[in-house]
């Protein structure tokens, strides 16, 4: 898969849960779909996966806090990330900064190799990358800061490696099986492996509709993990930030070529929390129960307003708050009193919009009475057209009360 090399790999978007894990292990959390690919865990579809780290204090989700140090790579050291099984190898594209970008953070920003100081390579065999620093005392943790405009006005900065991107640009492997396997190792100046870990993730057989985090707007800012007070809300309370999705339509074609660049987004779309839809008197279906933060709708007759009664119901939002929380909503952004649905990415950013495609949506959330994490999670159905259908692409966020 390739695109134009523009700067964009000094600003990255990346998902958490839009895929799930067979087995993880050690310093890998799990891979999931790339948030830049429509298509990217598809069974023999162009490979375009996020490799989500971990450690033992900061288990899965909680190593993404930008609180949290990520890794850094020793004074004469290296990093390896190899596509073990279920990846075949494109002989014709090189394993370099094209086709991988080290990330810190979740949703955040890339970690480029000129910016921060490493080269890429390949390893001992054609299915592995070498991360090597171009400085011989290596690349401290702290050092690794991503120079994406938005990162230097983020609250909290990132530091350190959280995630590998494979197949940025460029990719140079298709997904090959039922399932592919990934293992990282971090190997001192002695060549001993001081970390490890492994994943494995299943393809799926079909393309489904894709939602994934976003940083294109404000700056390309971090807008997860975002401090507030009870009864804040992000995108309405000074110096919050609304979140930030991006949306692919189903993708159509064969895997291995008509895939490949499809930009295609969901236009139109938005969320109606749980407070409007009983404000409607509206009675969620039986199938759709599970989504007890609200419903995601297109607005199908373009009247710019949602209405669960006659927009399509596309996925929902499953919230988790703590215990006795009361008042958390999580809803489309509200503008001069008119909901913000979908648009074009480029209309967020004409230049990177247009290299990846893709919708933009903001949401609005409120925290409940209750200090603690709240974890709003968006999914879409895997059928768009079958309220019966199961979750495809999904992910949580996290917002901090204090």
């Amino acid at each position: 898969m390739k695109h134009q090399n523009y700067s964009i790999i000094t600003i990255l978007i990346l998902s958490f849960f839009c895929s799930s894990s067979a087995t993880a292990g050690g310093i890998v959390s799990k891979i999931v779909n790339s948030p830049l690919s429509a298509t990217g865990t598809v069974k023999g579809a162009h490979t375009g996966v996020n490799v989500y780290l971990q450690s033992s204090k900061a288990p899965g989700i909680e190593f993404m806090n930008p609180s949290v140090p990520g890794y850094g790579i020793p004074a004469g050291g290296r990093i390896e990330v190899e596509l073990q099984s279920g990846y075949k190898r494109i002989k014709t594209v090189k394993l370099a900064q094209k086709s991988i970008m080290l990330v810190t953070g979740a949703p955040q920003q890339g970690l480029p190799g000129k910016k921060v100081g490493y080269k890429v390579g390949e390893g001992s065999n054609p299915n592995t990358f070498t991360i090597t620093p171009t400085n011989p005392e290596g690349l401290p943790a702290e050092q690794l800061m991503s120079p994406a405009p938005g990162a230097k006005i983020d609250p909290v900065r990132n530091q350190g490696l959280k995630v590998f991107h494979i197949g940025l640009l460029e990719s140079a492997f298709i997904n090959d099986g039922n399932k592919g396997s990934i293992n990282v190792r971090i190997i001192d100046g002695n060549g001993k492996t001081i970390e490890q870990g492994s994943a494995a993730i299943e393809f799926i057989e079909r393309p489904v509709p894709q939602l994934q985090p976003s940083n294109f707007p404000d700056a390309n800012r971090n807008h997860n993990w975002q401090v507030v007070k009870p009864g804040d809300t992000l995108g309405q309370t000074p110096n919050t930030l609304p979140i930030a999705v991006t949306l692919y339509n189903q993708a159509k074609g064969v895997p291995t070529e008509g895939m490949v660049m499809y930009k295609q987004g969901i236009l139109g779309v938005g969320v109606m929390s749980t407070q409007q839809l009983m404000a409607l008197k509206f009675q969620k279906p039986e199938a759709l129960a599970r989504y007890n933060g609200g419903l995601i709708l297109q607005d199908t007759d373009g009247d710019g307003r949602l209405d669960p009664q006659k927009d399509r119901i596309i996925g929902g939002v499953i919230g988790k708050a703590p215990n006795g929380a009361k008042g958390q909503e999580l809803k489309s952004l509200d503008i001069h009193r008119a909901i913000d649905l979908s648009r074009p990415t480029t209309a967020f950013n004409a230049k990177f919009g247009g290299i990846f495609g893709g919708a933009t949506m903001l949401l609005q959330f409120t925290t409940g009475d209750k200090r603690g994490k709240y974890r709003p999670t968006l999914a879409l159905l895997s059928n768009p057209d079958d309220i019966n259908s199961s979750d495809g692409s999904l992910y949580t966020f996290t917002i901090v009360a204090k």
